[in-house]
């Protein structure tokens, strides 16, 4: 189901799952079906059976859910998770027009995984080189700058004086300046 706001979120990388007044699941983005599968070591649950099976499943994630925080009068499920950091799941009503449509969004926020912003977007909004948008893409993926230019099979100096033409065209002046701009166009396709 082609769903806009499941689009979006997929985007910025965060699992959405719409659940109906039921509690069954109307409709889920590819990130949050990777994140059950990781969660339930299955190394395939197809997508029909999710849909059909969804809200066991998430009754499962529930309950593995320990810990929930208050953030600015919302509540938060923090589901913690072996070996990695945890997942952070919010649940937002949505309002229902009738008794059979949608009743829920969940978002699922997987705090190991990074948005990707597109290289060619970059290239497009701020004029960088091929070789600028890849630099940009790496760094804000965590990479350092010494490790993008092993990555990118160049020197140390050259990276770093890619890297400062990427600060003229997006007029930042500190890497960590750059990563926050980069991860709000992950956004964009």
């Amino acid at each position: 189901m082609n769903v806009p706001l499941l689009t979006s979120l997929e985007r910025i990388g965060c699992g959405g799952i719409i659940l109906a007044t039921d509690g069954s699941v109307v409709a889920v983005n590819a990130t949050a079906h990777a994140i059950l599968q990781t969660i339930f070591g299955r190394a395939k649950i197809a997508e029909a059976d999710l849909l059909a099976s969804g809200r066991e499943l998430i009754k499962r994630l529930l309950t593995r859910g320990k810990t929930r925080i208050k953030l600015d009068s919302e509540d938060w499920v923090l589901i913690e998770r072996p070996d990695c950091r945890p997942l952070v799941m919010h649940a937002i009503p949505t309002v229902v027009q009738n008794l059979d449509g949608p009743h829920t969004i969940l978002i699922l926020i997987d705090l190991d995984d990074t948005p990707q912003v597109s290289p060619a977007t970059l290239e497009r909004i701020f004029g960088l080189t091929r070789t600028e948008a890849k630099l940009a893409v790496l760094l804000a993926s965590g990479a350092s700058t010494s490790e993008a230019a092993g990555l990118q099979g160049v020197s140390v100096a050259t990276a770093r004086s890619q890297l400062a033409a990427i600060f003229v065209k997006t007029r930042t002046t500190r890497q960590a300046e750059l990563v926050r701009l980069l991860v709000r166009l992950a956004i964009l396709p």
